[in-house]
């Protein structure tokens, strides 16, 4: 991975992700019954992180949702995900008066960020979005802060053009995994289709990145995920770790007490930085931090901060 330079820019192509919309009178009414996170909050504006999970709680897709206006939500979802996501959510939405589009052709997808991205995103939205997690929309094309300096567009197919070539004049182009070890770095996970099923919300730590609203009501998996909230004590949560090595590892992967050899976890994503290392998320037993590595591999992870608190199992997160 190469590092960019002091005071550059840096646009990466999204091109492992795509928008899904649900579209129709009952749109909001429908993911709300289906989604950890609460959709009402989506006409804030605001985008929120968000999980469906099988009657189980676990994990089957995992999103950012934007509320484009009052029939159309969009879910910004791996692509590898899209064909799952129209099994797992259409199987539901047959009863209500919303369907899925693929909006693959209609949107191409572009993360920005630098040292003074918030001009350059200023310079061609007009203006920027009033809080983190916030948007603002122009021409039909979609502006989401994620942290400062940091964005995500969502650009209409009709205004492409236009808008990458502004870009391009000031910004230097890296490869997604410069934006995938941002996302490590950020401690936000998501699911693609060899970790589907393994996690419930909080062992990817949803519930500390609003991606889980436990007062929002009823919907596929509430209950479990629910009661490890409110009667059961974590003790398994997501971690950032450091490691040598020139091939990544794959998500999924199991991780190992580095004493005993016995399973603790698995590997959630996994990207390169300088030189012969890479930075993951785990998740993990809490008590294993101290003696953890991959399966198959000699070397012991290095222990990484994450910006937001790991609460103990006594505590919990509303």
């Amino acid at each position: 991975m190469t590092s960019p330079a002091a005071h550059q820019n840096i646009r990466v192509k999204l091109e492992n992700s795509q928008l899904l919309l649900i579209s129709g009178a009952d749109a909001g009414k429908f993911l709300q019954g289906q989604v950890t996170c609460d959709v009402r909050e989506l006409a804030n504006p605001i985008t929120r992180l968000g999980t469906q999970c099988n009657p189980k709680g676990r994990i089957l897709l995992s999103f950012r949702a934007l509320q484009m206006d009052a029939e159309t939500i969009a879910l910004r979802i791996p692509t590898s995900m899209l064909d799952k996501a129209k099994v797992s959510l259409g199987k539901y939405i047959v009863f209500s008066k919303a369907k899925l589009v693929d909006a693959r052709d209609r949107y191409q997808l572009l993360g920005l960020y630098g040292e003074t991205a918030d001009e350059v995103a200023a310079q061609w939205f007009g203006k920027l979005p009033a809080e983190i997690d916030g948007w603002v929309e122009k021409d039909g094309s979609y502006l989401i802060q994620l942290a400062a300096n940091r964005y995500e567009c969502w650009m209409s197919s009709e205004h492409i053009e236009r808008i990458t070539q502004g870009f391009a004049a000031q910004t230097v182009e890296q490869d997604i995994n410069a934006w995938q070890l941002l996302d490590i770095q950020a401690g936000i996970a998501s699911i693609i289709p060899e970790t589907i099923e393994l996690f419930t919300p909080q062992e990817i730590n949803y519930q500390l990145i609003g991606g889980v609203n436990f007062r929002k009501g009823c919907y596929t998996g509430q209950e479990i995920v629910a009661r490890l909230h409110y009667r059961g004590k974590l003790k398994r949560h997501m971690y950032r770790f450091a490691s040598i090595g020139q091939t990544l590892p794959a998500p999924g992967s199991v991780l190992v007490n580095s004493k005993t050899q016995q399973a603790c976890g698995h590997l959630v994503a996994a990207a390169s930085t300088e030189g012969n290392s890479f930075e993951m998320l785990v998740s993990l037993l809490d008590e294993q931090l101290d003696e953890v590595q991959l399966e198959g591999r000699p070397e012991k992870l290095s222990l990484m901060p994450l910006p937001y608190a790991i609460p103990t199992a006594e505590e919990k997160t509303e």
